[in-house]
């Protein structure tokens, strides 16, 4: 009895702790870890706190919703439609080679895309142009933002600092490559940045007639040559000719500190070759009332100037205009360095596919095949070197080439708004008033101090 009776309670003792453990462990898989935080049974360890990186990432983990149930991801839409501003200059309805070329590939584009592309013509500047027109739609109608636009130089950079625009860097190399000119790829960056794909470039020329017996000495010191007239807006307000014969002089126009300043050296041996033309009366009377590159070309188009400073387009663009057989012939001087901006491809579209879709046509229009053939039939310089290669005139070409080659980046706005005036001061100063190149160049200096 005895015996039975050790054995009984035994057995029970053993159903007792049996029964305790299954309770124990499903109340532990209703409840979760705080009833075994609780009952410590002997031959159960405890386990280490869990820690925050072993924790699941709830912004990567699918959250239930209300109704219980989990959120499915919305397809991304896929485009239908792209937006393109161009310039007037570009309207690719117009009955050119320009436009026939430009409409041909934006319709094999738009159709191998199953899209359909729409063109909005727009001025290069003021009221109603490329800037204020995407300032004004980023504000008040988002939905007629362009996906595509054209913008010059001086537009990108406003535009990417008012964050008007899309960074690329993640959208496209294609800047990277080595078929461009210098200058182009530093036409694409702002602040290190590649805000844009480059297409035409307009670097300042020198221009002689060389039906003349005389023709200019090389480099920028041919604006004083004997024998030969010379012409270049002295009134430009962005002093754009000035600038560039102090940079080419060893200038520099920004300190250690990146703030606008000029050399007092390079800038008085600029103003002393303007004034050597001068004394030799190489420099037209009329350059004081000259504003702008058309105004000067005029002169030089009329045969009442041997040489000019012009921007390349406003050559090019007037190419067509002279015949070979007239007085004028024009021909570009090779300078050591000059300074040149141009045009580029912009993405102001919000959504990742219409980036996509944009920077795709972009690099379809900057393709070096068709590039080369509607670069010259529009008449500007095309900015990958495959490109200017396949250009029809071997002459002018090579000529280009090298002008492309030795192209600086024309310095920032906020650099040239500040050493423009000085620079202008300086020039009339010296050219109309006589003023000693030194005291003009000590001057112009101080009043950036």
């Amino acid at each position: 009895y005895k015996l039975v009776g050790m054995k009984t309670r035994n057995y029970l003792k053993s159903r007792f702790w049996l029964s305790l453990t299954v309770l124990v462990l499903l109340l532990g898989s209703l409840s979760g870890c705080a009833v075994l935080e609780q009952i410590r049974l002997p031959w159960v360890q405890p386990s280490a706190e869990p820690t925050l990186s072993s924790l699941p990432d709830g912004s990567q983990t699918p959250q239930p919703t209300p109704d219980g149930g989990f959120p499915t991801e919305t397809p991304e839409p896929v485009p239908t439609e792209l937006t393109v501003w161009l310039p007037a200059e570009m309207n690719p309805e117009e009955e050119t080679q320009a436009a026939l070329l430009l409409r041909s590939r934006l319709d094999a584009f738009a159709q191998s895309q199953g899209i359909e592309i729409n063109v909005r013509l727009k001025a290069m500047s003021g009221a109603s142009g490329m800037l204020d027109s995407l300032t004004a739609a980023s504000v008040a109608a988002p939905e007629a933002l362009p996906d595509l636009l054209v913008l010059n130089r001086r537009d990108l950079e406003t535009a990417a600092l008012k964050a008007l625009i899309t960074p690329l860097d993640e959208l496209t190399t294609i800047v990277d490559g080595p078929d461009w000119y210098a200058f182009a790829h530093e036409m694409s960056l702002i602040q290190g940045v590649v805000y844009g794909i480059p297409f035409v470039g307009d670097p300042l020329a020198f221009v002689y007639n060389r039906n003349q017996a005389v023709q200019p000495l090389p480099d920028w010191a041919g604006i004083s040559t004997d024998g030969v007239s010379f012409a270049f807006p002295a009134e430009d307000p962005q002093a754009a000719f000035p600038l560039t014969l102090y940079l080419a002089m060893g200038g520099t126009v920004v300190d250690s500190q990146r703030r606008p300043m000029l050399d007092e050296k390079p800038l008085t041996d600029m103003l002393t070759l303007l004034q050597q033309a001068k004394n030799l009366g190489r420099i037209h009377p009329d350059v004081f009332q000259l504003q702008n590159s058309l105004q000067t070309w005029e002169l030089f188009a009329g045969g009442d100037v041997d040489s000019v400073v012009v921007p390349a387009r406003v050559l090019l663009s007037n190419l067509g205009q002279i015949n070979e057989a007239a007085v004028v012939a024009p021909a570009l001087n090779e300078v050591s360095l000059t300074t040149g901006s141009g045009w580029v491809w912009a993405v102001a579209a919000r959504s990742p596919a219409q980036q996509r879709l944009a920077v795709a046509l972009a690099e379809n229009l900057v393709e070096p095949g068709f590039l080369a053939g509607w670069s010259e039939a529009f008449g500007q310089l095309p900015m990958r070197p495959s490109a200017l290669s396949s250009w029809k005139d071997e002459q002018l070409r090579t000529a280009l080439d090298s002008l492309a080659a030795v192209t600086k980046l024309t310095p920032g706005t906020e650099v040239v708004n500040s050493v423009a005036p000085a620079l202008h001061d300086a020039v009339i100063a010296v050219l109309r008033d006589d003023i000693d190149p030194l005291e003009a160049a000590q001057k112009a200096v101080e009043s950036l101090q």
